[in-house]
Order: C-alpha cells, then structure tokens, then sequence
C-alpha cells in the first residue's frame, strides 16, 4: 500500500487532512522540553489528528487509533523535530484534499519585481568612479554622421586624429575628456577607436552595419561609456566573415578592449553573424537602455565580469545568451530576458589553457533584484550556472531548460536563495553519458554543495524522463519558504541503468524548518541519504502520480 506522507506543525494546522506517514527507518522525536524518544522505523506509522494538533506513533497498527504494541501521543506544539537517522526514501500516492500541487508561471511576475536601487558613485578613489557617465564631462566633442557609403565628421581635437575610408571611421585619441556622437545609416561602414584614456560615446539614431568586421571596435583597454540618447533607436550589424589586423582581434558587433558601461533612454539593436553580439576583454555594466542582442554565437560575451543595475537586456543565441570567462555576474534591477541554444546565463571559468587554476577568481551568480527570464534548448544545457556559488536575495528568476540532462539553476558550490522568488522547469530526459559511463539526469535545482532556501517562493517542476525536481550534493536547509517541487517523468533506462524521478533528492541531510515544502513526483518524492529533520511549523507533503 502506498501511503500519503504529511507533516504539519503548530502554524499549518489548518492546512490538513488525516494522514499517515510510515516510517522508512528508525527515527527521534524531540521534544521542546528537552525530552526525546527513539522509535524502530519497522512496522512503525504516524498519524495526527484530523486538526494536526496532536501526532501518533503505533507500531504495528492496522488503523487510526488501533493500539498495536505500542501507542504514544504527542501535541505537535511540544515537538521541536523528528530526525530520521538512517535517510529517508518514500514513494507515496496523492490524497491530499484541496491542494493541487502544481507550478506555473505567474503573470504578474513581470511586472511585480523588486528592484536594488544604485548608488551612483561619487568618491572619486573608489574603483567604480569611472564607471558613471554623471562623473565624466567631456570638454570636447566630435560628431560622426553616417550617410551610405560615407562619414561626415564634425569637430576638431588637438590630439585627436580622424580617418574616414568610405563610411569606415577610425579615431587615434592621446585626449583627455573627449565625447563622440554617432548617428546616421550605412550599410557599409564602422567605428574603430583608439584611445588612451576613457571616452563617452553616444549613439543618436546610428545605424551602422559592417560586412567585413565588427561594427564598433574598441581598441583601448579604457573605459567606454555607452550613452544611447534618450527616445533614440540605434543598430549595429557584422558581416558573416571579419578581415582582421594583425596583433588585434575583434570578436563580436560590438567589441572594446576595455570596459563597456550602457546607459541612457534609447534603445540599441545588436544582430550578429559572424561573431558575438557584445563582447568585452574587460566588462560589460548595463545601468539604463532597452538593449536586444541577436547573435550567431554568444551573445554578451565577457573576460571579467557583467553586472546589471537597470534597463532592459533581450537576448537571443544561438550557443551562450551571457558567458563570463574569468568573472562574476551581478543582478540588482532592471530586466534580463535570455533564449540560448547552450548556456543561458553561465559564470564559466573553470581554469586556464595550460590546466592551472586561479584561485582568486570566484566565477559567482548573485540576483539581489530584477526580472531574470532565461531559456535554453541545448543537451546538457544550463539556465544559470555558476562554477562557485549561485546566489539570490531579492529579484525574480524564471527559467526553463529542454535539453536532455539539463539543468534549471546549477551551481558547482554552494547556493542559497533566501529572497525573492524561483520559478524552473526542465523538460528533458536524464541521458547516458558514454565517456564515464553512467546516466546524467535534467534538474529544476542542482547544487554540488550546500542548498538553502530561506524566505522564499520556490515552484520548480521536471517533467522528462528520469528527472528531478530537486538533485543536491550537500546538505538542504528549507526555512520559512514555500517550496513546490514536482517531478512528473517516469523512470529512464539506458545501457542497463536507470533514473528515477524525484521530487527532492539528497546525499546530504535535509532539514525543514517553518514554512510549507509540497512535493508531488512519479517516484520516490523525497530522498535523504544523511539524517532527515522536521522542525517546527514545517509542512510536507508527497505522492506518486500514475499509480
């Protein structure tokens, strides 16, 4: 007989109907008195109360309140937690009256979302001071307009050199203070700067698109703030093969050397296909803009580090939507929007060429606000992947993987989210991985290390064969969170194995503490290999479907 399993303590009362847990393994209740009682998991079932106020144990008991060899009782409000010492594995059948454990996507999510306010830097020893185009006045500036196959250039420098070949400009600055306007079409034309100190550059209604290369190419490791004029809608378009210069490289539509900080109130259009969309050796701030990348490869590709304080960013790739080679990425406001063929959002750096490592580069994933909507299509593919920690404290996250042994929100360490609010899915099946022969499964939540969840709305749900909703390495901590988990694939076989999906699966232990966890999966909805501990007002909830 396959059993409903529920606990709720003192807060969630009003949530339950009668239900019966039997216990997989010997287990501790303790009590918040001090006292504590060791019970044999054979032939051992729990009960509560049709008001959840008082808990049951009976051994060998046939019904509600046969007495068995032995009967106890408990007020739920004395228990302090049940600890199962032996893990925990249970594949139950769902009864559970008006509730329909479910996850979706909601509406109002996009629109609803916290925000971090910025502080706009004004110390001018700090790192980031020049960073902010409120910091940078320009005593001198030159308008590029573009007209088909040429450019008209208007103003003057000492110490600022323009060269127009056709429509193709190119600018050698030993300038200080220095601002570039840029406006006008062509269909056949760029914008290459050398600079040896940071520089404004203003798009005001430029169109610009190169057959041969990048369109704006950012020789200098300096500063390069992007001002996009305020109601202004600008393009930028490579070619599908680049003619480079020897010792220089130019790896996307818009690439620098240096930094790149976006902001102002129009819009940028970035289409490639030849490189990446937006690529920097340095790194890439998004303060203010409605940026789209369309791209045949990446499509915000950076060395350091991508971090997000305001507008709106759309990207779609055909390989990474954003990949940090050697950095962080930040998230604090305004909204990301990701579709991508491999990685969606991936903080990748996991060594250097010759094998070595870094150890002061920490490739992290923090959301402290915003809108995050990611998508990817690719085997193996991640939405969010961090190759240290992942983690979120404000801000809304919606993502969605389809490819087989994918993976929703991945971190190789550590991840904690503990405010804001986690919508995943994952579509594909587990699959058979030949070189170490043995089954990788697709996961809404995957964490290598230690899994928090505090203060939160969590709904994550994996509907393809083998998968799991939850798949952690390290210990699970859920406090004070609503946490919906569904697992709806039926088992997966390949090659003399299988994968059974799960709604929440451990090596670790598990503790649940406050808050609702409801768990609805094909096979086993909870598996804990360490030690399993319910505090508290906790609630948990599991069944099997198609049984």
């Amino acid at each position: 007989m396959k059993r409903l399993i529920l606990f709720s303590f003192a807060l969630m009362t009003t949530m339950m109907s009668w239900a019966v847990l039997a216990a997989p393994a010997d287990f501790r209740v303790v009590c918040k008195d001090g006292t504590s009682a060791n019970f044999p998991g054979v032939g051992t079932e729990m009960y509560f109360n049709e008001e959840g106020t008082i808990l049951y144990i009976v051994n060998d008991g046939e019904a509600f309140g046969s007495p068995g060899q032995f009967s106890v009782s408990y007020a739920v409000d004395g228990i302090e937690a049940i600890e199962f010492a032996e893990g925990f594995a249970y594949d139950g059948k769902y009864s559970y009256d008006g509730v329909q454990v479910e996850v979706a996507i909601d509406t109002a999510d996009d629109t609803s979302y916290s925000e971090v306010d910025e502080e706009v830097i004004t110390d001018d020893s700090h790192d980031d001071y020049g960073d902010f185009i409120e910091n940078y006045k320009p005593t001198n500036r030159i308008t590029i307009a573009y007209n088909g196959e040429s450019a008209t250039v208007t103003g003057k420098v000492t110490g600022v050199t323009v060269m127009a070949k056709g429509a193709h400009v190119t600018v050698l600055s030993t300038k200080k203070n220095i601002a570039y306007t840029l406006k006008g079409t062509t269909t056949n034309g760029s914008f290459k700067l050398y600079s040896d100190y940071k520089t404004e550059v203003t798009l005001d209604g430029a169109d610009i698109t190169n057959p041969t290369g990048a369109a704006v190419n950012v020789q200098s490791g300096k500063t390069i703030m992007v001002k996009l004029a305020d109601g202004s809608i600008n393009k930028l378009a490579d070619g599908s093969t680049y003619t480079m210069t020897t010792g220089e490289d130019q790896k996307g539509t818009f690439f620098s050397e240096g930094q790149l900080v976006f902001s102002g109130a129009g819009s940028l259009e970035v289409k490639s296909i030849g490189g990446h969309g937006i690529v920097s050796d340095d790194y890439v701030r998004v303060r203010g803009g409605n940026i789209s990348v369309n791209s045949v490869r990446d499509g915000i590709n950076t060395n350091d580090r991508f971090i997000m304080s305001g507008g709106t960013v759309t990207v779609d790739a055909q390989q990474d939507g954003l990949d940090i080679g050697k950095g962080y990425i930040e998230i604090g406001a305004g909204k990301l929007t990701v579709n991508s063929v491999d990685e969606g959002i991936t903080a990748s750096y996991e060594g250097e060429d010759d094998g070595t490592v870094d150890a002061t580069i920490t490739p992290y994933i923090a959301i402290k606000g915003g809108l995050v909507k990611v998508a990817t299509t690719g085997e193996k593919g991640h939405a969010l992947r961090a190759m240290s920690t992942l983690t979120m404290t404000g801000g809304i996250v919606q993502a969605t993987t389809r490819g087989a042994g994918s993976k929703a929100l991945m971190s190789e360490g550590n991840m904690s989210l503990t405010g804001g609010k986690v919508t995943a899915f994952t579509e594909g099946a587990a699959l058979y991985e030949a070189d170490v022969k043995e089954l990788s499964s697709s996961a809404a939540i995957r964490s290598k290390g230690a899994l928090t969840i505090e203060n939160m709305t969590v709904g994550v749900k994996s509907t393809g064969e083998g998968a799991k909703a939850i798949n952690n390495v390290g210990d699970i901590t859920l406090k004070n969170s609503l946490v919906t988990a569904v697992a709806s694939g039926s088992t997966y076989e390949s090659n003399g194995l299988d994968s059974r999906s799960r709604g929440v699966t451990t090596d670790g232990n598990m503790t649940i503490d406050g808050g609702a966890l409801f768990v609805r999966s094909y096979d086993d909805p909870l598996q804990v290999i360490g030690k399993l501990n319910f505090l508290n007002a906790a609630v948990y909830t599991a069944f099997e479907v198609g049984m």
